[in-house]
C-alpha cells in the first residue's frame, strides 16, 4: 500500500521562500517542508549539519556525576571496566570510551559478552572478570538500563556502576549514576548506545572525541537509529571522515575488503555493519572488538578477513534458519497477530536478522527463539504501527527479562510459558491494535506527471543521510501497458520505458504480466544515477507496483483476460449465498489475516458495501502478508497464508488451491452483455488487426478503432491467440497470413458458446 505525501498548496510562498533562500529548486523546497522542515531556518539546518548545533553533552542527565566519578578514578589509579554489548552499535560504543579514557589517562579494561551469555550484564560473564580484575569502577554502553539486580550485586561487592545506555525505560532502572538520552528531558532521544558513549568521551576530553564520530556514524546506521536533529549531524560527519580517510583502520580494513565503492549511510547499513555484526552472531563478539581497538595493522586486515568469512558463513546459516521458520509457520493459524517459534537448533545471533525478514512478508511482529537448556533466548521486530517494548511489557509477567525499542526488542523467557506468552501476547494485540497498524505502508513524495530529470536526481542527494526518520525519496507514476521485457534472456530483471524515465525492476519476471497488461497501474521507483565512462545515466528502480482498481475499459479488458486465461480450471469450492458472504466480510474484518475476497465483476462491489473496509488490488493479491484483501479478478496464484478464499460473485472459473473455497452463487459475476461467438463478430477483429500491418497496442485501442465493445475483443482476440491467427509481436496484435483454422478448435471459444447456451 502506498501514501502520497500531501502537498501545501497554501503554504506555496513560504515554500518559495525557502527555495530562494537555500538557492535549491522549488520542488525540493516543497520536499523539505513536507518532511516537516517547514522554515527557511529549519531547512537551511536540515541541509548544512554542523557540529555547532549538536547538544552539550552536559544536558544529559548524570553526566556531571560521570565525569566527577571518572575523574576520581584517573586520580586514585583506580581500575575501571568498560562493559558493551556484542552487536555493532555496542562494539563501537566500547571502542570509543576505551579510547576516550585511554586520551583522559585510563588505561580501562574491556568486556564483551558473547550472545550465548545473553544480554547485559550477565552473571555468567561477571563473575570470572571480577575475580580476575576486581574493578572499583564498572561503566556499561548500550546497556545496563535494567540490570538493576545485577547493579546492586555490584555494588554490594564494592563496584560503582556508570550506567549509559539509550534503550527503553523499564519500570525500575539501576540506582547509581545513569545516563540515557531517553531521561530527564534532553533535547534528542534518538542516540544510539555509541551516541550516548560519544557524550561521555565529549564531555571527558572536549573535541578530540569527535575523531571517533566515524564509528558513531557506523553504529548509528546499525541499530536503525532515526537520521534526524542530533544523528543526521553526527552521521554525516561521520560519513565525512570515512570519506576522507580520517576513519579507523578496521572500517578502512572493512571497505576495501568488501569492495565498498560509495560511501554512504546505506552502504554503511548492508555493508561495514553486517560484517561487524557477524562476530557476535557467529559467537565471537570479542574479535570483532579486538579490531577496533588494535593499532597493529597486519592483525587488523587479518581480523577483517576473518570478519567478512564470518559475514559469508552467517548469511548461509541465516538463508537455512529462514526456511526451517516458514516450513514451521505451517503449523501456527494465520490469523495470529504475532509469529512466535522457537528452537533449540536456531543460533541466537541469527534470529533477529530472520525475524526482521519475516516482518517484511507476513506483516507483523515476529519473535524467534533460541532455546537451550529450557531457557528461551528471543529476538523480536515489529512493524512500524505494532510499538513491540509496549506489548512486551503487557506480558513482563510471563518473561524473565525484556528490552529494548518500539520496533526491536530482546525477551527471555522459560519453554515452559511458551504457550501462555505468545497466547497473551497475541490476545494484546488483537485488544489494542487495528487493523491500518499491520499494514505497510509506503510513503512516496509526489506522482510525478513530467520528465525526471538528472539534475533532479543530483539535488535530492542534498538531503543525504538518508535512513530511518529521513527516507531515501521514493516517487511514482502513472503507467497503463510498459511493454516490459527480460534485461537478456534468463535474466530475473526486467525494463521498460515511460515517458517519464526508464525503469529497471531487479527480480521483476514475476511481475511482467501485471506490467504489460492495459489496466492502470501506479510504479513506485527510486531514482538512481549511474556514471559509466564519464557519462551520467538515471534510472528509477522500482520498489513496487500497485494496480488500481477503478471501473474501465482497461481493467475490464485485464479482468477478462484472466478470466479466459483460467476459462479450464476446476477448483472446487462450497456454495454460500450473499449473506453468507456478508458474514465473513464482517468476519475478515475482525480477524484481519488469512481471508483473500475476489470480485469478478465490478458491480458486485456496490452490492457488498462492507468491501470499502478492505484494501483493494486487480489481479493479485498482495506480496506483503496475507492481511485480509480484495483483489478484482485473478492472477490465478492464492499465496500461502490466505487459508480463506471467498467469491463474491460466481466466476467463470474457480483457481485451484490449498485454501478452503466458498462461492457466492447468487451473483454470477461473468457478465455475458456484450459478449457474441458469432463467426461474422469474431472476423471483424481478425479483419482489423489484418488490415492493419503495423498491428494495435490494446483491445481498447481495436475497440475504439471497431466500435465493437471492449469485452468482445479480449474474448475473440484470446480465441484467435489460441489459434495461432494473431500474435502479439513487438508489443502490438498482429495478424499472421496464410493460416486457416476452424473456431471449434479453440478450447476458449467452445467454452464461452457453452457459457453464452
Amino acid at each position: 500500500m502506498i501514501r502520497i505525501r500531501e502537498r501545501h498548496i497554501a503554504d506555496k510562498n513560504l515554500i518559495s521562500d525557502i527555495a530562494h533562500t537555500l538557492n535549491v529548486s522549488h520542488r525540493l523546497a516543497e520536499m523539505l517542508f513536507c518532511r516537516g522542515y517547514d522554515s527557511t531556518e529549519k531547512a537551511q539546518s536540515f541541509l548544512n549539519p554542523s557540529l555547532n548545533d549538536i547538544y552539550d553533552p552536559f544536558a544529559l542527565g548524570g553526566m556531571h556525576d560521570a565525569v566527577e566519578r571518572i575523574s576520581l578514578a584517573k586520580q586514585n589509579n583506580e581500575t575501571v571496566v568498560i562493559y558493551g554489548d556484542y552487536d555493532a552499535d555496542g562494539i563501537s560504543a566500547v571502542s570509543i570510551l576505551y579510547r576516550s579514557l585511554k586520551i583522559f589517562g585510563i588505561d580501562a579494561i574491556t568486556v564483551i559478552p558473547e550472545r550465548e551469555d545473553g544480554y547485559g550484564l550477565s552473571d555468567g560473564v561477571l563473575s570470572p572478570f571480577l575475580e580476575e580484575y576486581f574493578p572499583d569502577l564498572l561503566i556499561t554502553v548500550d546497556c545496563g538500563i535494567s540490570a538493576v539486580k545485577e547493579v546492586e550485586q555490584l555494588k554490594d561487592l564494592g563496584v560503582d556502576v556508570i550506567v549509559t545506555d539509550h534503550h527503553e525505560i523499564p519500570d525500575q532502572i539501576p540506582d547509581c549514576t545513569v545516563i540515557n538520552c531517553k531521561l530527564n528531558g534532553y533535547p534528542f532521544d534518538g542516540l544510539c548506545g555509541a551516541g550516548v558513549a560519544y557524550k561521555l568521551s565529549k564531555a571527558l576530553i572536549g573535541d578530540k572525541a569527535n575523531d571517533f564520530l566515524d564509528l558513531v556514524a557506523v553504529a548509528t546506521v546499525a541499530d536503525s537509529m532515526p537520521l534526524v536533529s542530533e544523528n543526521r549531524i553526527l552521521v554525516n560527519e561521520g560519513l565525512e571522515r570515512i570519506k576522507n580517510g580520517k576513519c579507523c583502520k578496521i572500517i578502512k580494513a572493512l571497505s576495501a575488503i568488501s569492495g565498498l565503492k560509495e560511501v554512504t549511510s546505506t552502504s554503511l547499513a548492508y555493508t561495514i555493519a553486517p560484517r561487524i555484526n557477524a562476530a557476535g552472531r557467529m559467537d565471537n563478539a570479542n574479535l570483532a572488538l579486538r579490531a577496533f581497538i588494535s593499532d597493529d595493522i597486519q592483525e587488523i586486515e587479518a581480523l577483517a578477513k576473518v570478519l567478512n568469512d564470518f559475514n559469508v558463513k552467517r548469511q548461509s546459516e541465516c538463508e537455512g534458519l529462514y526456511k526451517t521458520a516458514k516450513a514451521m509457520l505451517s503449523s501456527k493459524s494465520p490469523n495470529n497477530r504475532v509469529i512466535a517459534l522457537y528452537s533449540s537448533e536456531w543460533k541466537a545471533g541469527l534470529i533477529g536478522i530472520v525475524a526482521a525478514k519475516l516482518v517484511e512478508e507476513y506483516s507483523k511482529p515476529v519473535i524467534l527463539f533460541a532455546e537451550k537448556d529450557g531457557v528461551l533466548h528471543g529476538s523480536a521486530r515489529s512493524v512500524a504501527g505494532v510499538n513491540i517494548f509496549k506489548a512486551l511489557s503487557s506480558v513482563k509477567s510471563l518473561v524473565d527479562d525484556y528490552g529494548g525499542h518500539a520496533q526491536a526488542a530482546g525477551v527471555t523467557l522459560t519453554a515452559d510459558r511458551f504457550e501462555l506468552f505468545e497466547n497473551a501476547l497475541n490476545e494484546y494485540l488483537v485488544n489494542n491494535c487495528d487493523v491500518s497498524d499491520f499494514i505497510q505502508e509506503t510513503e512516496v513524495e509526489e506522482l510525478i506527471d513530467e520528465r525526471f530529470t538528472v539534475e533532479f536526481a543530483k539535488e535530492i542527494s542534498l538531503l543525504e543521510p538518508f535512513g530511518v526518520g529521513n527516507k531515501k525519496p521514493v516517487f511514482a507514476l502513472k503507467c497503463d501497458r510498459a511493454y516490459a521485457s527480460p534485461l537478456k534472456i534468463g535474466s530475473p530483471h526486467v525494463a521498460f520505458k515511460t515517458d517519464y524515465l526508464e525503469l529497471l525492476m531487479f527480480n521483476g519476471v514475476e511481475s511482467l504480466s501485471v506490467l504489460n497488461s492495459e489496466m492502470t497501474k501506479l510504479i513506485v521507483f527510486e531514482p538512481n544515477i549511474s556514471i559509466f565512462n564519464g557519462r551520467e545515466s538515471l534510472k528509477g528502480y522500482v520498489k513496487e507496483i500497485v494496480t488500481v482498481c477503478t471501473d474501465n475499459k482497461s481493467v475490464e479488458s485485464a479482468v477478462l483476460s484472466a478470466q479466459l486465461d483460467a476459462i479450464n480450471d476446476n477448483g472446487s469450492y462450497q456454495p454460500i449465498n450473499s449473506a453468507q458472504a456478508e458474514c465473513l466480510l464482517e468476519k475478515a474484518k475482525k480477524d484481519i489475516y488469512g481471508t483473500l475476497f475476489i470480485v469478478s465483476d465490478f458491480q458486485t462491489f456496490d452490492k457488498f458495501k462492507l468491501t470499502q473496509s478492505f484494501n483493494k488490488s486487480v489481479l493479485v493479491a498482495s506480496k506483503k502478508g496475507n492481511i485480509n484483501l480484495v483483489t478484482l479478478g485473478t492472477d490465478g496464484f492464492i499465496p500461502q497464508g490466505y487459508e480463506t478464499v471467498v467469491y463474491l460473485d460466481k466466476p467463470l472459473s474457480v483457481v485451484k488451491t490449498h485454501a478452503t473455497v466458498y462461492v457466492n452463487e447468487e451473483i454470477d459475476g461473468f457478465s455475458k452483455v456484450g459478449l457474441s461467438a458469432d463467426r461474422a463478430e469474431l472476423g471483424k477483429i481478425y479483419l482489423a488487426v489484418r488490415n492493419r500491418p503495423q498491428g494495435y497496442l490494446s483491445a481498447s485501442e481495436i475497440s475504439e478503432d471497431t466500435g465493437v465493445n471492449v469485452r468482445q475483443v479480449v474474448f475473440a482476440l484470446r480465441v484467435f491467440i489460441e489459434l495461432g491467427l494473431i500474435i502479439p509481436q513487438g508489443g502490438r496484435y498482429k495478424a499472421v497470413l496464410g493460416i486457416k483454422r476452424d473456431l471449434a478448435d479453440s478450447s476458449v471459444y467452445r467454452s464461452i458458446k457453452r457459457v453464452l447456451g
